[in-house]
């Protein structure tokens, strides 16, 4: 017998002691992350003026194509994640109190493919959807076109709500708006939330009240900017050509007439893919 021998059960015994005096001890194999629970970022102030982001990293024993870490409850909802995809691509979307899809974003993950690489996306909300979101993140199929890799969670959604006035095109004029009033979750960036609002559409009662939507499908805004009391509204080079000089008056008079009920808005200019000469072409 050596003296490692002798000693061995007065260490055990001692570091038994340390343990039950500590109340607890836990072999690191056997620990588990618990992804249920929701966990605000410590860098967000937990109070009613700022929302608290939400943490739903999984486990890393889970093997998924696609992973939603985290989500700011605001508007515009911040969602990022990690995704291993076909050429990088995300989808992200959220979902209302009642399951309709109410924002829709396609993003890139940053890195090398075929790893998991990190997404940021940003999801305006342009109408109210009650009191919690389901934030969706997946991506079509190279084969197919169908959902892949679809993975989802469940977020309270606080954000204070606000009235806001739409001047939206009505019937088959393309001159003539009508102000419609709409509640949405309230931003800091009140302009940038406007412009994403009509690019929206019409809601339900809207429409039921005679306004359009004029914008065709797959119009996106790339910025706002408010300088010197001129505002640039820059769209996504899908607004270069509308389709008709009616939509593209139409869409014009709506920007123009929403925006310029901002006080601090003098002007409105309108480009598309940075350019004012080819924006609105009919």
């Amino acid at each position: 017998m050596t003296v490692a021998d002798i000693r061995r059960p007065t260490l055990v015994a001692l570091v038994a002691a340390v343990c039950a005096s500590l109340s607890s001890c836990k072999s690191p194999e056997k620990e588990e992350i618990d992804t249920s629970s929701v966990a605000p970022d410590s860098s967000v102030a937990p109070d009613s003026s700022s929302p608290v982001m939400v943490s739903t990293r999984q486990a890393p024993a889970r093997s998924l194509e696609v992973y939603i870490d985290t989500v700011l409850p605001a508007n515009p909802l911040v969602v990022r994640g990690r995704a291993r995809t076909f050429e990088n691509t995300v989808q992200v979307r959220a979902r209302d109190s009642e399951g309709n899809i109410v924002a829709a974003e396609h993003v890139t993950s940053v890195g090398e493919m075929g790893q998991h690489n990190p997404y940021m996306a940003q999801l305006w909300i342009a109408r109210d959807p009650g009191p919690r979101l389901t934030v969706e993140a997946f991506e079509y199929s190279a084969k197919d076109g169908s959902v892949r890799s679809l993975t989802s969670t469940v977020v309270p959604y606080t954000v204070e709500r606000m009235r806001v006035v739409l001047d939206l095109p009505v019937g088959n004029d393309c001159i003539e708006t009508r102000a419609f009033p709409r509640s949405v979750p309230k931003s800091v960036s009140m302009a940038r939330l406007l412009v994403e609002v009509l690019v929206g559409g019409a809601d339900r009662a809207e429409k039921a009240a005679g306004a359009v939507s004029p914008f065709p499908q797959r119009s996106d805004v790339n910025s706002v900017v408010l300088r010197d009391g001129v505002i640039t509204v820059d769209f996504n080079e899908r607004l270069q050509n509308v389709g008709g000089s009616c939509a593209a008056t139409a869409i014009r008079h709506s920007v123009t007439r929403t925006l310029s009920r901002l006080p601090a808005v003098k002007r409105v200019v309108i480009t598309a893919g940075g350019s004012e000469k080819l924006a609105l072409q009919p």
